[in-house]
């Protein structure tokens, strides 16, 4: 009787379905509503004044205040979340745990400090609803997995630290990403357009991971065990679209069918691709016009110029918004030579 009691209790607290992603680290505070002691702060000097905001340490364009018209705008983008430590030793060091936000295949690891701005980073690749997603784990002290090793959810793969540019003991912090891969050709890409800088992570190059904020995320899973990714992603706010002519090298598309609401036709000429205004894919579908070279085709309306509002995808004034350097070389990353 009081094996089947034990066993009826442990059944009652156990999930239906193991959420579709994890918090990445022991830090639940968002979970009791206290953004402050979630996020790690930035420092931040604006107009003289000194400030240390936590919401620096969320996803979206957060950083880079600028004041235009008497307001302030912010126009540096923050591709992740920065999750503050909960346990640090008597030298100030975190000792939090990272773990697998969810199951999957440790894809890439980058052990050198100095490699990237990221410091000392891991890269989990997680077959979700059919399709290829990424988590990326950054700032790490120390590395506890292996390319090619499967972990599953909740599995430590590290410790909270504070490699990488411009961080301190004081602001170490988890940057965590979920993001997808733009382009399977990144490498060639690459040495096309930054010929002068090795490439040191293949692929899993933060230039080739693009991401979406992760906090919603992290409260629906753990809300709703059984959410839908794509759902989340589609339910997102485009920002602009750009049509490009079809090509065999746009594997975003072919490999993420959530994308195309309406299923890829035989041979479409082209695809209208709409995009937020961090550049994360929301909606694919084929175009009924043709087109010979990529071109903005639409543009929510905004009181920010096109680059802050953009990230440098888009220039050109309202009505006439045209795609940058930037933007000219983020559609050739997509769609290969065109």
């Amino acid at each position: 009787m009081r094996l089947r009691f034990a066993l009826f209790v442990i059944a009652l607290a156990t999930p239906l379905h193991a959420a579709l992603f994890d918090w990445p680290t022991e830090n639940r505070a968002l979970l009791e509503g206290r953004p402050q002691d979630f996020f790690m702060y930035v420092n931040r000097n604006f107009e003289g004044e000194e400030t240390k905001p936590w919401e620096g340490g969320s996803f979206g364009f957060v950083r880079g205040p600028q004041r235009q018209d008497g307001d302030v705008i912010y126009t540096t983008l923050h591709e992740g979340i920065d999750i503050a430590p909960v346990r640090r030793d008597a030298s100030g060091n975190p000792l939090d745990e990272i773990r697998a936000s969810a199951e999957g295949l440790v894809v890439h690891t980058s052990r050198e400090a100095g490699a990237s701005n990221y410091g000392r980073y891991v890269v989990i690749e997680h077959k979700i609803e059919g399709c290829r997603f990424y988590t990326l784990y950054a700032h790490l002290s120390e590395i506890t997995c292996q390319p090619g090793q499967r972990v599953s959810q909740g599995d430590k793969i590290g410790r909270m630290g504070f490699s990488g540019a411009g961080i301190n003991r004081e602001r170490a912090h988890l940057h965590f990403e979920i993001a997808v891969m733009l382009s399977e050709n990144f490498e060639t890409w690459h040495r096309q357009h930054f010929a002068g800088s090795p490439n040191k992570h293949g692929l899993y190059n933060g230039l080739n991971l693009v991401g979406i904020d992760p906090t919603p995320i992290l409260l629906e899973s753990a809300k709703n065990p059984a959410s839908r990714l794509g759902d989340h992603i589609r339910s997102r706010e485009p920002f602009y679209k750009i049509t490009v002519p079809d090509s065999a090298a746009l594997s975003l598309v072919r490999q993420h069918p959530w994308l195309v609401p309406d299923g890829e036709p035989a041979s479409p000429s082209a695809w209208t691709i709409a995009f937020t205004q961090y550049g994360f894919p929301v909606e694919a579908r084929a175009s009924i016009e043709s087109t010979k070279e990529p071109k903005v085709t639409w543009v929510a309306d905004t009181h920010q110029a096109y680059p802050h509002a953009t990230r440098g995808i888009l220039a050109g004034s309202p009505g006439a918004a045209r795609l940058s350097d930037s933007g000219k070389r983020f559609i050739h990353l997509l769609c290969g030579d065109l």
